[in-house]
């Protein structure tokens, strides 16, 4: 699950992507990356988890 916090600064990253005229997964996805870094976030690339979450 994810933090409330956290998605909220994820969705803000996207509205902003999209403000600045980024429409496609891979542009948006790079601008949110690129705005987590800059604020002190470390972001890691990991598999995929397929399995389901947890009840």
């Amino acid at each position: 699950m994810i933090p409330a916090a956290a998605l909220a600064v994820v969705r803000a990253g996207v509205e902003n992507a999209r403000g600045n005229g980024l429409d496609t997964a891979r542009e948006v996805a790079e601008q949110v990356v690129a705005e987590l870094v800059a604020m002190g976030w470390t972001i890691v690339l990991a598999k995929a988890d397929d399995r389901p979450a947890a009840a």
